[in-house]
């Protein structure tokens, strides 16, 4: 990363049974390209708790040269990341069987145990997701629960009511690209960003819609790069956005994201047909990590 920072249930391009089995894809490093460059390590691992790296099944070299996109726990068994980070450029999904899910630590490249990653299952992209533009979401199924009790997660309830103003400052997060063509960080990176009006980005960004997105603008020199794209945007510990969409991995004036809470009913409502659970914002469930390895 260089510094920097919604849903009816239906399966894009395939059935239910297409998208169990997966579908062929062209995942090339030219389909899939996304950016956190130029990003600030971090003091603590508090706010990489709610984050993970999504990963292929098979490791290239080593452990972590896998990685490809970020995400955010979002119940126990389900992960909000960037729908672009699973569907390539001709909208077919990526087979669910060749993901993986760590969770837990903010090395890339340690390795990790069995207990701290988990395979997926199913995969639903938003319906009326448009490659780069909009609607830029994906919930994965994990094919077993987070449990409560697996080292450095634990579950807290969070109830308390969120306003997002201009000019809060918020932070995002990844283990993108350090610069463009670089290579990927090792330790999770943090981009300081400012909320700020949509005219800000409308200016900036090309293809930027006020409907479903956030501007921000970076506190420091940084952008997103590929291997941050699906992570999250948090303001005081609340999830108000997700790395999506096209994305420069130079130094820019203005940063979009998605808009999470314009699209948390298509979250909670996906989330509950793939669960029967509701999504943490109404059952009050955070998955955190009480420490980092």
């Amino acid at each position: 990363m260089n510094a920097f920072l919604t849903l009816t249930s239906i399966i894009i391009g395939c059935s239910t049974v297409q998208c169990d089995r997966g579908t062929v894809s062209d995942l090339s490093d030219d389909t899939f390209e996304m950016l956190i460059a130029g990003g600030s390590l971090p003091d603590n691992g508090q706010l990489a708790r709610h984050v993970v790296s999504i990963r292929t099944l098979n490791i290239i070299e080593y452990a972590g040269d896998n990685h490809f996109c970020s995400g955010v726990i979002i119940s126990s068994r389900t992960i909000l990341t960037a729908a672009h980070c699973v569907a390539d450029r001709y909208m077919a999904l990526m087979s669910p069987r060749r993901i993986i899910v760590v969770f837990g630590t903010l090395y890339r490249l340690k390795s990790l145990s069995l207990q701290d990653r988990r395979r997926v299952d199913r995969i639903v992209v938003h319906p009326k997701y448009k490659r780069y533009v909009k609607n830029d979401l994906a919930v994965l199924r994990l094919v077993e629960r987070i449990p409560r009790n697996v080292r450095h997660v634990k579950s807290v309830v969070k109830r308390k009511p969120f306003a997002l103003e201009i000019g809060m400052r918020c932070t995002t997060m990844g283990w993108g690209q350090m610069f463009m063509h670089g290579p990927y960080a090792n330790e999770i990176m943090f981009l300081d960003v400012v909320i700020a009006n949509h005219s800000l980005c409308s200016e900036k960004i090309r293809d930027y819609h006020a409907e479903g997105n956030l501007c921000t603008k970076p506190e420091a020199d940084g952008n997103i790069c590929a291997g941050d794209m699906g992570g999250p945007l948090l303001c005081e510990d609340h999830l108000v956005g997700i790395i999506g969409g096209a994305q420069q991995c130079i130094r820019v004036d203005a940063i979009k994201f998605v808009n999470y809470t314009y699209f948390e009913g298509w979250v909670d409502r996906t989330v509950y047909q793939l669960t029967g659970a509701a999504a943490f914002h109404n059952l009050a469930i955070y998955l955190l990590i009480s420490q980092v390895m």
